[in-house]
């Protein structure tokens, strides 16, 4: 069964040969092939070579096109990206926006001719040519709400959530526009997308204020990928422990979500029973690079006895480091290929 079959399968109800392994290869993509972070998001030739190479090392069922998944869409919006020479990840230096700025001012960007953009559309259109035929590539685009925290910066964002709502909302409709924007360029070269969300992790959003300002548009931005385009797989990622947030990130529309190695895996499956939402694990990244193979593999079967109860299950990881040794994730692949 290929990558492909085992997705449409659990999407279709219909039963697959393994559970499926999804690894959060972002950063790591450029030590698979030697180079920074910085450079790999810069050059669609190493780009493809790290997707290329991924493929090869890990044999993941989804792929995703992303490195920096949080600042490509603020970087081409104009923020300014301190790119460094070492394995770190780029990242915003100066905002674009502050609060109360005229939100009828910014203009969506072009994705075929903005900032970074037009490099992971074609690392996604080459590495889609590639494997397309067997595997779901997808693009990384940020969220409405992660993205206005990146233009205007987390901790500014938050204090306007509470002293100028309205205007948080409106900039909110128009990041989805932005995300909109991006991921139909993906969509119209093959790939499919998938939206990430981790600033509106708990702590930092109640689950009030999350159904009050970053529910309404992020709702919206899955209703246009799976009514409009037809995506069949639109994953909506939030790290952190969203089990006070799972009703409300379901109202969103996703079919498929993350329960991170911080959060209740019971608690999901109890949740899930009865839709036909895939819910995706992450193991811990901290445990994957401390621990011997033989704890790895032991941890994911745990993982794996609670996560099997739901029938559209997904084993994946945490963000690896830069510098996570392959072997160590591949104790996970093991652990998933005897079950």
């Amino acid at each position: 069964m290929t990558p492909r079959q085992r997705i449409e399968n659990l999407l279709a109800g219909r039963p697959i040969d393994r559970v499926p392994f999804c690894p959060a290869v972002y950063e790591h993509k450029a030590a698979l092939v030697g180079t920074t972070p910085s450079r790999l998001g810069r050059d669609v030739d190493l780009f493809e070579r790290a997707l290329v190479r991924e493929v090869e090392v890990y044999r993941p069922d989804l792929l995703t096109v992303g490195c920096d998944v949080y600042n490509v869409e603020a970087e081409a919006l104009g923020c300014e990206v301190r790119f460094s020479g070492a394995n770190d990840v780029p990242s915003i230096s100066a905002r674009a926006v502050r609060p109360g700025d005229a939100v009828s001012r910014l203009r969506v960007p072009d994705p075929a001719r903005s900032g970074r953009m037009p490099v992971c559309l074609e690392a996604g259109r080459r590495a889609h040519s590639r494997f397309g035929w067997d595997m779901i590539v997808r693009g990384a685009l940020s969220a409405p709400f992660s993205m206005a925290c990146e233009l205007v910066g987390a901790e500014a964002i938050l204090t306007a959530v509470l002293d100028d709502p309205d205007w948080v909302s409106e900039l909110l409709l128009f990041t989805a526009e932005v995300a909109k924007a991006y991921g139909r360029a993906f969509v119209e070269r093959g790939l499919g997308v998938i939206l990430f969300d981790s600033h509106a992790s708990p702590p930092l959003l109640s689950p009030k204020l999350y159904r009050k300002i970053v529910l309404p548009p992020t709702r919206s931005l899955v209703a246009y990928f799976r009514r409009d385009l037809g995506v069949p797989l639109v994953p909506y990622i939030i790290g952190g422990d969203t089990a006070p947030l799972l009703d409300a990130i379901l109202e969103t529309g996703t079919n498929n979500v993350l329960c991170d190695f911080r959060a209740d895996l019971a608690t999901f499956v109890d949740r899930l029973h009865g839709t036909d939402v895939l819910l995706r694990a992450n193991l811990d990244p901290r445990l994957l690079l401390a621990a011997p193979p033989a704890a790895v593999k032991a941890r994911a079967r745990e993982v794996l006895d609670i996560g099997r109860r739901h029938p559209a299950f997904l084993l994946g990881t945490g963000i690896l480091p830069y510098d996570m040794p392959p072997g160590q994730v591949l104790a996970v692949r093991k652990a998933l290929d005897a079950a």
